[in-house]
């Protein structure tokens, strides 16, 4: 039979527990020293989304193009890192003064962030005026004059353009400049705690090399999270009927030049001088005779010449296997 507690050993027992001596399996330390959260949701590191690494190298090409055009030199584009970050940890490591531009990516929700180095804009100015980037400026204590703030706002627009075009075989966006910020704290686009990515390139122009930075919340692209996870049809063994369409319509758009020899002769310079209105010149060529087609200068086909709907054609009557040389 088990033993029953008397009256007095309850009291003290109680006694006990009043005072905290007597510890019950209800008592938690007040603070563990060696327990730390481990927040899976905020954790730092490269990008793991082999399509938007795709667009970020057609961005590079795009971006190459267009700034050196602009710029009448020869710039380099190149991609730095790839990554996620804290919005506040993106703040902090943004070099000042740098010129923050802020635009939406539409239809997607939320805004972006494009930052462009203090030292990268002051170089994109000196090149619009004719300078060779020898002397740079003083970067401390300045901010940027409204001749500088429109060739900032010009740069951006021709980035974001680029940006969309790299982006539009992925998804249809429409990057839409909103405004520019010194300030981070004024360029606060998601809480400070909020993951971002971070896409950083590195551009280098004559004599000076800066960076540019795109810092899109994780939120903005979450609905296309899926889209940009899916591994690029070069990573896959199977053949993507996809990919193969895409390819067809888009060298059936390539534009090539078509031309046709309708016959030749010779002629010595005398008669060349002397051809008059009217004149005559006997070609090589018999009016039944089939004509040489040649595609960027290399003969493909042969055909005869005709009209279709008020249009000069060709009808091919025979495809060349091996080009004429």
């Amino acid at each position: 039979m088990a033993s029953v507690l008397s009256q007095d050993e309850v009291d003290s027992l109680l006694g006990g527990i009043d005072e905290g001596s007597v510890k019950t399996e209800t008592d938690t330390p007040e603070k563990d020293e060696g327990f730390e959260v481990y927040n899976f949701a905020a954790q730092s590191g490269p990008v793991n989304m082999p399509t938007l690494q795709v667009i970020n190298e057609r961005f590079v090409g795009f971006l190459r193009d267009s700034l050196s055009s602009i710029t009448n030199s020869n710039v380099e584009v190149k991609l730095s890192t790839n990554e996620l970050l804290s919005f506040s940890e993106f703040c902090r490591s943004l070099p000042l003064p740098a010129s923050l531009n802020i635009f939406k990516i539409e239809p997607l929700r939320g805004s972006a962030i494009l930052a462009l180095e203090g030292a990268l804009v002051f170089s994109f100015v000196e090149a619009f005026f004719g300078g060779k980037g020898l002397n740079p400026a003083k970067l401390e204590g300045r901010a940027f004059t409204a001749i500088e703030s429109k060739i900032i706002e010009r740069i951006t627009t021709v980035i974001l353009g680029d940006l969309q075009q790299a982006w539009s075989d992925v998804h249809k966006v429409n990057m839409t400049f909103s405004r520019s910020e010194i300030d981070p704290q004024f360029a606060s686009i998601v809480k400070p705690d909020d993951m971002i990515i971070r896409i950083k390139f590195v551009i280098s122009l004559t004599n000076v090399s800066g960076a540019i930075s795109f810092c899109i919340p994780c939120s903005t692209i979450e609905p296309i999270k899926d889209k940009l996870k899916q591994k690029f049809r070069g990573e896959r063994l199977e053949v993507d009927k996809r990919w193969r369409i895409y390819i067809g319509e888009k060298i059936g758009e390539t534009a090539v030049s078509l031309n046709c020899t309708m016959g030749t002769t010779k002629i010595s310079a005398r008669e060349l001088l002397e051809i008059k209105v009217d004149d005559v010149i006997l070609l090589d060529q018999k009016t039944g005779d089939s004509i040489l087609v040649k595609v960027e200068g290399i003969p493909k086909f042969k055909g005869y010449p005709g009209s279709y709907s008020n249009n000069k054609a060709i009808r091919i009557s025979e495809r060349l296997i091996r080009s004429e040389r």
